[in-house]
């Protein structure tokens, strides 16, 4: 009984914290009153927030509260493993451009047709788990995988036909178009780092706050780096924190707690 309570109450949780997010999101988008903060450098600091969650949760679990323990850690799982954590650039990497996607796709987007078209990372979750780690499917969940790309495809149908889809003055294509194809590409990296992550954990007998911090700390690199590529004039005529309000610290936090 308590172990079901533990699993639905998790549930409810994680429902109400991504529904929140995405509506959060969707609002400091839409409804900036000031400057507009920059989205790489909130993903940066999501990154920073997750990093020093997973090494709190090292510090509590492995290291045993202790700082020698942690810098232990630290110096086994880090410094004398340094290809494992180049393995884990490769989803840092694309965890870091599906985050930024998804601030794009936001701010082209209304966040019902952006929710419904998410939902695709449980196909792609799918189909890179039957490619990648030779899991067989049954027939009910290839036909509720096929359900859910058509309900897709109609909701995205309305949406174009129900609101005007201005030009992007330098593609030509719709912003809810490229809102749209940012929505799916995330959805694509999603599935296939969530598959990824896994078959590395499979592989291995590697804590997973471990390969989290791991994979943190090469997410933070990463994305110091395409911040400052992408946005390094913004930064430096107005700041790293510039739009920064209440609402997009809230934002911030609950995408990393989550």
């Amino acid at each position: 009984m308590a172990t079901r309570c533990l699993r639905y109450g998790s549930l409810a949780f994680l429902v109400a914290q991504d529904t929140a997010l995405v509506l959060l999101m969707r609002y400091s988008r839409s409804h900036a009153t000031g400057e507009m903060y920059l989205a790489s450098t909130a993903v940066c600091c999501m990154e920073v927030l997750k990093l020093c969650v997973c090494v709190g949760m090292l510090y509590a679990g492995e290291a045993r509260g202790s700082i020698s323990g942690l810098v232990n850690v630290f110096r086994r799982e880090f410094l004398e493993k340094p290809s494992e954590v180049l393995r884990l650039a490769v989803p840092s990497f694309l965890y870091l451009l599906q985050n930024n996607l998804l601030y794009f796709a936001l701010s082209n987007l209304r966040a019902t047709p952006y929710k419904v078209t998410y939902n695709l990372k449980i196909l792609t979750s799918a189909l890179f788990s039957v490619t990648m780690l030779g899991q067989k499917l049954s027939k009910r969940k290839w036909l509720s995988l096929i359900a859910l790309f058509v309900g897709v495809t109609v909701v995205q149908s309305d949406n174009h036909k129900s609101d005007s889809d201005a030009p992007h003055p330098e593609t030509g294509l719709g912003y809810q178009t490229l809102g749209f194809l940012a929505v799916v590409a995330a959805a694509f990296t999603s599935g296939f780092c969530g598959v990824y992550q896994q078959k590395i954990l499979q592989a291995g007998k590697t804590n997973m706050w471990v390969r989290n911090a791991q994979m943190g700390l090469t997410s933070v690199c990463l994305g110091v780096v395409s911040t400052i590529v992408k946005d390094r004039q913004a930064i430096q005529e107005r700041g790293f924190f510039q739009g920064y309000t209440r609402l997009v610290w809230t934002v911030i936090i609950i995408q990393a707690v989550g």
